[in-house]
């Protein structure tokens, strides 16, 4: 160090030595000035002064090498060439500048301080070339000088580099800076040894050229510091004002805020966050640590250790994690706030305090509303599809009860609509009772319950027998009791991956359950939704089978003994579909009883058969079947009216086969409706008499024209004497009251001999004619074919 000191005392100018000094610390405190600017703008603007950073940078460390190169050596005539100094001054724009530069961007310690390293080596790199710049001597240099050149520059603004920070103290850069610097360019000069050449001429020229150089360089550096402290002052002046209205805006907003810096200490707060957490006069200070600010708020708001290490935990985290979704906190007071926090650049986190209260409260009304039911306050449909959604993605096992209750119309009907929104509340209060935490109970519209248990199978059976026993039990509703049923469709969900088929199934096992005579459960089978699909296809081919023609009667005869003659036909409905060829009655009259279509296809019926029936000859009357639900219709009267009208056929030709089924229900409404049919004129007859609510009162409150005996007791009566005794006795009764007796399905000779002595008065079956279409197109002859007995 003394040898190195000894050595620029011999060969330097001191004056031109603290020029470059000076020029040096200047370009250091000018650097890290542009270089803040460029940490702290984006865009543009940034790349503007980024670009400065290196011009200054790279031209600073130039001419603090040409400043101290004119003192040098005195006694020696040295020249410069112009086209390498000017390259050595590329060189330091772009091997020093541009790495000092990008530490403006870069937000790592490290990554700094190996752009720094790179600085230092790119200043080594711009002394070599400035000295290869010297003419007019010979010039030989130490390696070991040269290396520690390279490598002192590399070190120092590494160091420098990585204290940098967004908006760093311009010391202790410039510090480094020069000690890279001069460092670099003293050591190498003291490994440099430089020998006179004779006759040297035109140095001068050099010399002068570089002088200017240095001085224009120079002159920069001061112009561009100068310009710099003015606009830092303007700025300056520009950020107070700021920073005042600022404050104001800060201390007015609504929302709480603190701002901790990367250090972990209080940087900024405003007055709305001392409000929120009770912390007037608690002495909250800027500059106190993270831990210190917990301690005040804890303190107001009581928290207890565990509390304590909790917000403390979030703060680390929040200095750390780029990315932290909002969290709500409840007050002391009871008020909710939503914190949230932000990085800064260069370090910190902004976290502010949202009083949400009144959206919370707003957002759980509106959450009350979108996922309960409002009558019963039980989960609604919406959150049942979620709930089922979620069990179906899961793994845990469950079952599907699904629940409608019986007779309910018949309460609403009765006792008015307030009574039955009582009874649903009431039934959704007994349905979670026996559920209980096993299972999850929703309101799905009407009069219809969904509940998810989980659990077995059997453990999903015994809830729902216990809640078809609980419901079954009478309830008291505002004076009136009530007594309902429900009927329960259970599924698995297991192996099941759609909700939408886990409803399927639910609701054909609650059909079923229905099917089955109500106030009942009925579990799901394999092949029930299959059997579902194909009768809803069915339904939908019903709906345009008579659009489409595809309906035709036909005609099975009918004899009376006495004269063993063909007293008329009885009409059969026929659906001939185009795929799934002759559609059997039994299939498809069920259907369309329930579906409502009966209506229309009965009155389709009558029209066709009176039709018919008005162009045979000798007085021959047609019988045509009429359902219960046809029967209970105020339509059927003018049904029959209408079609009689329209076909000219006299109403004591025309007979209305009932079954006993559909004179079960309400015994004087029938009565009156049988005898407005027999007022028109029209002939009543009770079908399949003694398979169904056979009733002798049935026989005395009704007017009946006919009793067809049927074909079951028929078949047996030959070899079964109870069935030989069943017909004898309703055709003794029928000649006893005066109502004839038609049996069906006589199929033998034996069986019409049988009979004929018996005493009953008509007959019909395979042995009279088998149902058949009419013959032909010829009006003259549009009587059914038939076989002869």
């Amino acid at each position: 160090m003394i040898a190195i000191l000894a050595h620029l005392a011999t060969d330097h100018s001191l004056a031109t030595i603290f020029a470059a000094l000076i020029i040096c610390l200047a370009a250091g405190w000018l650097v890290t000035s542009l270089r803040n600017r460029a940490a702290a703008s984006v865009g543009a603007v940034r790349l503007r002064w980024l670009a400065g950073t290196a011009f200054v940078a790279g031209l600073g460390v130039w001419t603090t090498h040409f400043m101290a190169m004119m003192g040098y050596r005195p006694d020696l005539p040295l020249g410069y060439g112009a086209g390498i100094t000017t390259a050595s001054a590329v060189i330091g724009v772009l091997a020093v500048g541009l790495p000092l530069a990008a530490t403006a961007v870069v937000r790592s310690t490290a990554a700094r301080a190996g752009l720094g390293a790179m600085a230092g080596l790119g200043i080594g790199a711009m002394h070599q070339t400035g000295m290869a710049a010297l003419s007019g001597c010979l010039q030989s240099q130490d390696a070991g000088a040269t290396v520690a050149a390279y490598g002192l520059g590399a070190v120092f603004m590494a160091i420098g580099c990585g204290s940098l920070r967004t908006a760093s103290s311009p010391a202790r850069f410039c510090a480094a800076f020069t000690l890279a610097v001069c460092s670099a360019h003293f050591v190498s000069i003291a490994g440099t040894t430089l020998a006179p050449l004779p006759d040297i001429a035109g140095v001068g020229n050099d010399s002068v050229a570089l002088s200017i150089f240095t001085a224009v360089g120079a002159a920069v550096l001061l112009i561009g510091a100068l310009m710099t402290v003015l606009a830092a002052r303007r700025f300056d002046a520009q950020a107070d004002a700021h920073t005042a209205i600022l404050a104001t805006a800060l201390h007015n907003m609504s929302n709480g805020l603190i701002f901790i810096e990367r250090t972990g200490k209080l940087g900024l707060f405003n007055e709305r966050f001392v409000e929120m957490f009770g912390l007037s006069g608690r002495g909250l200070r800027l500059g106190m640590t993270s831990d210190e600010v917990i301690d005040v708020v804890s303190s107001a708001a009581g928290w207890n250790a565990d509390q304590r290490k909790w917000a403390g935990g979030r703060i680390e985290e929040r200095l750390q994690t780029t990315k932290f979704d909002p969290v709500d906190y409840v007050l002391p007071n009871g008020r909710i706030v939503e914190i949230e926090s932000n990085l800064v650049a260069g370090g910190g986190t902004v976290i502010t305090y949202n009083d949400v209260t009144e959206e919370r409260v707003a957002r759980a009304e509106i959450s009350e509303l979108a996922y309960h039911d409002p009558l019963t306050g039980l989960p609604n449909r919406l959150a049942f599809r979620e709930r089922k959604i979620a069990l179906i993605a899961g793994d845990k096992p469950f079952h599907l009860l699904l629940i409608d209750l019986d007779r309910f119309k018949a309460v609403n009907d009765t006792f008015g609509h307030g009574v039955g929104d009582e009874l649903l509340v009431q039934v959704g209060r007994r349905v979670v009772a026996t559920v209980g935490e096993n299972g999850f109970t929703a309101r799905l519209g009407g009069d219809e319950i969904g509940v998810f248990v989980y659990g077995s199978a059997d453990e999903a059976s015994q809830i729902a027998e216990g809640v078809v026993d609980a419901v079954s039990k009478p309830f008291i509703l505002g004076g009136f009791t009530v007594s309902v049923g429900c009927s329960i469709g259970l599924c698995s969900g297991e192996g099941i991956d759609s909700h939408d088929v886990l409803m399927q199934c639910a609701d054909v096992a609650l059909y079923d359950a229905k099917h089955q005579g109500k106030g009942r459960v009925a579990a799901y089978r394999n092949g029930m939704l299959e059997a579902a699909t194909e009768r809803h296809k069915l339904e939908a081919d019903l709906r345009q089978a008579m659009s489409l023609n595809q309906f035709h009667l036909a005609y099975q005869p009918v004899m009376e003994l006495d004269k063993d003659e063909i007293v008329g036909y009885e009409a059969l409905l026929r659906w001939e579909h185009p795929e799934r060829g002759m559609v059997p009655p039994a299939s498809f009259i069920p259907l369309a009883e329930e579906t409502g279509l009966i209506g229309e296809i009965g009155r389709w019926v009558l029209e066709e058969a009176c039709g018919e029936a008005a162009s045979w000859p000798n007085e021959r009357h047609v019988a045509v079947n009429v359902s219960a639900v046809q029967f209970r219709s105020p339509l059927l009267l003018s049904h029959l009216t209408a079609s009689l009208a329209k076909s000219g056929l006299p109403a004591r030709r025309l007979e209305v086969e009932l079954t006993e089924t559909a004179l079960v229900e309400d015994g004087p409404k029938i009565a009156s409706v049988l005898a407005d049919i027999r007022r028109l004129g029209v002939k009543v007859a009770m079908d399949d008499f003694g398979t169904g609510y056979s009733s002798l009162a049935h026989l005395c409150e009704f007017p009946l024209d006919r009793i067809k005996i049927d074909r079951s007791f028929v078949v047996a009566a030959e070899e079964n004497s109870r069935a030989h005794g069943v017909v004898m006795a309703v055709v003794a009764l029928g000649r006893h009251i005066g109502v004839p007796t038609l049996a069906e399905g006589v199929e033998t000779k034996e069986q019409l001999e049988l009979l004929r002595n018996l005493g009953c008065e008509a007959v019909q079956g395979y042995l009279i004619g088998k149902p058949a279409r009419l013959r032909g197109d010829d009006p003259r002859s549009r009587e059914p074919l038939r076989a002869t007995a």
